[in-house]
């Protein structure tokens, strides 16, 4: 219960620091704010809300004609501007944003890869301006590439036909080329080959619009469907002043390489000398002269530089298979570091390096590699390749390290792809663990390494299973912020500023609204201006009426007047609410940090055997009992959490132009005008003196005017909030038809997903499995090196000591071949001595 009251605490502390904020106290009003959800509640105390502002104080008389003046100045500017609003009315109704900023916003949008927002605005356009000569056709057509980089390809190739097959409209003349080639392109991502022959049929009705790159998609196409003539043909009708030359050339190159009959492996299995292989490799002459022509072309950019080092990548592959290995590292060596194929051309390298016997290059390059692609796909099998030179050299004291370095790396990830395929072997479930968002399944740590999964995305079909799973996690990511974005209109739409759901509108109404309030602060200097003339002969009638006055001014002098007021009032409001989401986010971090330790808790208990902790079954039942306890109290904390941060999220959007503030303003505005005219009214009947009737009677004409400018300036504020409440009807309706729509989008998606759940799952159960028998053989050639490198050290060690063997008996034989010698030489001397005596 204890973590309970503590978050409960929290929360109630997070909302009170909202409603703590003394400079927007009304605004702080928890009821009002949630009038989406529960009726409005009463108004504030004006004096309770003086009190909160620190306001409350007397206030001082002015002089009476420098007030006047002031007054009189200020009624008569309110007077001029009257028309502001209709202006602004009119200045909205004509038109908002050109197409051609809208335009200008959705590239910028691009640029940063925002898709979602650019879409957005693109979307606006294509809706908005059907009938416009660029913009619609500008318009569609960044549409369909912002689907196409975001992977929405079925939305993209929607988008796109309709330039092919609309062919009667001249301003999709221009953009036809590039829609053609991106819907071949999305044709061979979604691998729908047998389609690309109807498409090719609609794409030679365009005529011979931009041959070039209609040439290029229909080479392309031709190139995956086996046509290799026609692919070749198709391809050498680019241009050679075309944006495609690079890589229609590159195509060649592929298509020559094609047509190269293939080698039984047997046969050059059983090569001992290597002719064979050298004859097999100048069957790709041809191929390497057309990647050839490729690389003598500009590198003029990004793009073309990368083909560029896609084809020296191809001529070093080429001359490899044919044992030419010199040639095959000078076109390596073409590729430098700067490019995105640098590391599998380093790999690569290094198996030239070893072919020629250069082990220390080989070593290099892989070292290298090591630094420069520490995440590419050649990663475990260049570790494993670089251990080997190394054992080879001798260095096993290096090779070991790299080895296990390799087997600690990788056995932890087929660990964890091991436990993901033994938690089921039903497909459908496994494409839920696999489509549900942000593998939330995997939130205890034990997350799919992305190594694993870009490898499995790598598999056979991988590519389209991922694809399905990918769009189905995207299309739920799509249904939810649109539920979200519904609720938040809803919000707007039922909350007392509806004008915020129309921004353009917005500025009207504050200019018309300030425009009131500064007639109520000239009204009020006129008040003051009754002040300060001295009296005496008060009547209690009069008395009541100016205190019941001036009991207002304190809370009147608040209202906002100018733009800066207006936004200093926002500021406020969105400042308290920014507080309690601060507020709430830290209770967030600190559920984490629950959640954390319950994780960790788990592992201790079940490490606890394996590190020689042993407890009894009641031990390990009772913590086991009290950790689930804390795990479902952190998901009711993360629930609660989850639907504070919406209704914080909806008082964000009800609070600021329109909200419970500004209806005090106009309760004290019309409070303060009924007790002025009275006071007023009063005065002029001598109720004052003769020289306060005179002011008075003076300050009526003011008054009158002051009313007159203001009857205008509303009647111009109602017709805009009459243009308000009729495109809030609008937008309901507009909301309403999308909400519909949305639960139509969900019940298909559900239906497509139950249909793709078994097929997609079962692929990618599958590309799972080649994974995991990948890392099993990484590790075990891991696990044989770090063997052979004992038995080298086992080997090297036996060596040596048979070499000191052999050496100290070589040894033991020399001395005693010299102490034989010396015995000898010795018994001769003594002989010879006993000989002469």
């Amino acid at each position: 219960m204890g973590p309970r009251k503590s978050f409960s605490q929290a929360i109630r502390h997070a909302l009170r620091g909202a409603s703590a904020t003394s400079a927007s106290f009304a605004t702080a009003d928890l009821p009002f704010v949630f009038s989406t959800f529960s009726a409005p509640a009463r108004l504030a105390a004006c004096g309770a809300f003086l009190a909160a502002l620190g306001l409350s104080g007397p206030t001082r008389a002015e002089d009476p004609e420098q007030a006047y003046r002031t007054a009189s100045e200020q009624i008569s500017n309110a007077s001029q501007d009257a028309g502001a609003v209709d202006a602004a009315v009119s200045k909205h109704s004509e038109s908002s944003r050109a197409p051609q900023q809208r335009i200008a916003e959705a590239v910028l949008l691009m640029g940063v890869k925002d898709y979602d927002r650019a879409s957005d605005v693109l979307n606006e356009i294509v809706e908005q301006f059907q009938t416009h000569p660029t913009a619609y056709p500008d318009g569609l057509s960044l549409l369909g590439e912002t689907y196409f980089l975001s992977k929405q390809y079925l939305a993209a190739r929607r988008v796109f036909m309709k330039f092919i097959e609309q062919g009667n409209d001249p301003r999709f003349a221009p953009y036809r080329e590039q829609a053609a080639i991106r819907v071949v392109d999305i044709a061979l991502r979604l691998r729908e080959f047998s389609s690309l022959d109807k498409l090719f049929t609609l794409v030679g009705s365009l005529g011979g619009e931009a041959t070039s790159g209609l040439a290029y998609a229909r080479g392309k196409g031709m190139l995956v469907q086996g046509k290799l003539d026609a692919a070749d043909a198709s391809l050498r009708n680019v241009a050679p002043d075309s944006a495609f030359l690079h890589q229609a050339k590159y195509l060649v190159g592929v298509v020559a390489m094609a047509r190269v009959p293939s080698v039984d492996p047997k046969e050059l299995a059983k090569d001992k000398t290597g002719a064979a292989t050298r004859a097999a490799g100048l069957r790709y002459d041809q191929a390497v002269e057309r990647f050839r022509d490729v690389v003598k072309l500009s590198p003029d950019t990004a793009e073309h530089r990368h083909v560029i080092d896609m084809a020296w990548l191809a001529i070093g592959r080429l001359r490899y298979e044919a044992a030419r290995f010199p040639e095959a590292a000078e076109a390596y060596n073409h590729i430098d570091r700067t490019s995105p194929e640098f590391g599998t051309m380093l790999y690569e390298l290094a198996w030239v390096y070893v072919k020629t016997g250069d082990f220390m290059r080989a070593q290099r390059a892989l070292e290298v590699l090591a630094i420069a692609a520490p995440n590419g796909q050649d990663v475990a099998d260049a570790s494993l390749l670089r251990a080997d030179l190394m054992l080879r050299a001798g260095q096993f004291e290096k090779s070991r390290k790299v080895y296990e370095s390799v087997r600690a790396s990788y056995e932890t990830m087929r660990d964890k792809v091991t436990q993901f395929m033994a938690s089921t072997k039903d497909p459908s479930v496994y494409f839920d663990m696999l489509s549900s968002e942000q593998l939330e399944t995997f939130e205890s740590g034990n997350a799919l390494p992305s190594m694993a999964l870009k490898w499995a995305r790598e598999g056979d079909d991988g590519a389209t299973a991922f694809a399905v799973i990918d769009d189905v996690v995207l299309s739920r990511r799509l249904v939810k912020e649109s539920n979200e974005m519904i609720e938040r209109l809803n919000a707007v739409l039922a909350s007392p500023n509806k004008i915020r759901a129309i921004p353009g509108l917005r500025l009207g109404a504050e200019r018309g609204l300030g425009l009131v309030n500064a007639l109520a602060l000239a009204r009020m200097k006129l008040g003051q201006g009754l002040e300060g003339i001295e009296s005496e002969n008060l009547t209690s009638e009069l008395t009541k009426a100016r205190l019941q006055r001036k009991a207002l001014e304190e809370r009147l002098g608040v209202i906002p007047v100018t733009a800066a007021d207006f936004a200093t009032r926002d500021s406020q409001a969105k400042r308290q609410w920014n507080k309690a989401s601060q507020e709430l986010k830290r209770i967030e971090l600190e559920v984490d940090t629950i959640q954390a330790t319950v994780n960790g808790l788990e592992r201790v208990l079940s490490d606890g055997p394996a590190q020689g902790v042993v407890r009894s079954p009641q031990e390990l039942e009772s913590y086991k009992s009290g950790l689930e306890e804390q795990k479902k109290l952190v998901a009711q904390y993360r629930s609660a959490a989850v639907e504070l941060r919406r209704i914080i999220e909806a008082a964000k959007l009800q609070v600021g132009f329109g909200d419970k503030r500004f209806l005090e303003d106009e309760q004290v505005r019309k409070q303060y005008a009924a007790a002025l005219w009275r006071e007023v009214k009063l005065s002029e009947q001598n109720a004052g003196g003769a020289e306060l009737a005179a002011y008075a009677r003076r300050a009526s004409s003011l008054l009158s005017k002051a009313d007159d400018t203001e009857l205008q300036v509303e009647g111009a504020l109602k017709r805009l909030y009459d243009i308000v409440s009729a495109k809030v009807s609008e937008l309901r309706g507009v909301v309403q038809k999308e909400t519909q729509n949305i639960v139509s989008y969900s019940i298909a998606l559900e239906s497509l997903d139950k249909e793709a759940r078994l097929v997609v799952g079962g692929v990618a159960m599958r590309n799972f499995g080649a994974v995991r028998d990948r890392l099993r053989n990484i590790v075990l050639r891991a696990d044989v090196g770090i063997t052979e490198e004992a038995w080298e050290v086992r080997e090297e060690q036996q060596t040596r000591v048979r070499r000191l063997k052999v050496e100290k008996a070589r040894t033991e034989s020399r001395l005693q071949e010299e102490l034989d010698e010396v015995l000898d030489d010795s018994g001769e001397a003594e002989q010879e001595s006993k000989d002469g005596q």
